[in-house]
């Protein structure tokens, strides 16, 4: 494993060169509310106590990293005009609210998807936007597994007609009979795809495999068990100050794409973790190249000193800084407890073009 203090660090590259320091992967500080506009409540980047939207993907639609509106897209849980709202009661709708500093959301949503087809089971989640082209391409948990709605303007958007990654027949593969969700999905250099997904395990443990796909239609896993599982309890790579902090489950993946400090290309997974005792967190894998092994950091990301459990984390690069946006149970209406999504910043010093309204 590979240690993370106040930059993320890489392994050797080879040839004698040391750690290769990449600032901007974290650790995440919460996002100040000078660097907040739409009368949004730091670190909350999204409050929404009647929908509940939370799992953002947020992507940059112009495909500019310097420019930096971006359109949020969210899980969200719609409801008839006479019924209360209940935080948990499971999503089925997309939304999508759009940011035009990249981090301060409209209130003003549009709905992108809703469920319609028997496989889904009533349920879209968990989304994971990426721009194909010109095109939106919009992947999502259901309960047969994950979907693909496709859009030329991110907001009319058509489905596929069954789940691109369903389940295995039992006994087939590693993840055999687990229905995989959360999916996070990137479009590599050559065109090709890549998914990472979680899937559930015994109890409440969970895993992180990965699939390859030529089109980001159909997708063939990768590898003979998950590309990420929790943490051992004990040995040598396990932290000193006690059991790791993603020792009993990861889940959530969000991949970015990254170049190292000697220009080799750099895949980053950041994942929601728990540990055995119950606390959640952000953490942070990478690996060198597009294949291989993925290598964790020790420590999260962000979350390590939070009760408010974050999770479904999701990432957008910008020259000089990095956003994380994380669901956290944060908020309460009529005494229940519902989800909101907040925001951090990487690296910590990092100073961030001024806000800007809705």
């Amino acid at each position: 494993m590979w240690p993370l203090s106040s930059c993320a660090t890489l392994p050797p590259e080879g040839g004698g060169e040391g750690s290769l320091p990449n600032a901007g992967a974290g650790p995440f500080r919460e996002i100040a509310q000078a660097e907040l506009g739409g009368a949004r409540t730091a670190p909350r980047a999204m409050d929404d106590d009647e929908r509940f939207a939370r799992d953002a993907s947020v992507v940059d639609l112009d495909g500019d990293p310097s420019t930096l509106a971006a359109a949020g897209f969210f899980a969200a849980t719609l409801r008839a005009d006479d019924a209360a709202p209940d935080p948990l009661a499971p999503p089925n709708a997309i939304v999508r609210h759009d940011a035009a500093d990249g981090r301060s959301f409209a209130r003003a949503s549009t709905t992108v998807l809703t469920p319609e087809l028997p496989w889904e089971g009533g349920v879209v989640a968990a989304p994971s936007a990426l721009l194909v082209g010109s095109d939106v391409w919009l992947y999502y948990a259901a309960e047969g597994g994950v979907g693909l709605a496709r859009s030329a303007d991110g907001m009319d958007f058509a489905r596929e007609p069954a789940p691109v990654l369903a389940p295995l027949a039992p006994g087939e593969g590693w993840d055999g009979g687990a229905v995989p969700g959360s999916p996070g999905v990137i479009r590599l250099p050559d065109g090709s795809f890549r998914m990472f997904y979680a899937v559930p395990g015994d109890g409440d443990a969970s895993f992180v495999g990965e699939a390859r796909s030529d089109d980001g239609l159909l997708w063939e896993r990768v590898g003979s068990g998950p590309a990420l599982a929790p943490a051992p309890l004990a040995g040598a790579d396990a932290p000193e100050e006690g059991a790791p902090f993603d020792g009993a489950a990861v889940s959530d993946p969000a991949p970015v794409l990254a170049v190292s400090a000697t220009g080799r290309p750099l895949l980053r997974v950041y994942y929601a973790a728990r540990d055995s005792d119950g606390r959640s967190a952000i953490g942070l894998a990478a690996r060198l190249g597009h294949d291989g092994p993925l290598q964790r950091a020790v420590a999260p990301v962000f979350g390590a000193s939070s009760a408010l459990s974050p999770r479904a984390p999701s990432v957008a690069v910008y020259p000089g800084f990095s956003l994380l946006f994380v669901t956290q149970a944060a908020g309460t209406r009529d005494g229940q407890g519902y989800p909101v999504v907040a925001a951090g910043v990487a690296p910590a010093d990092a100073a961030l073009p001024p806000p800007m309204p809705p």
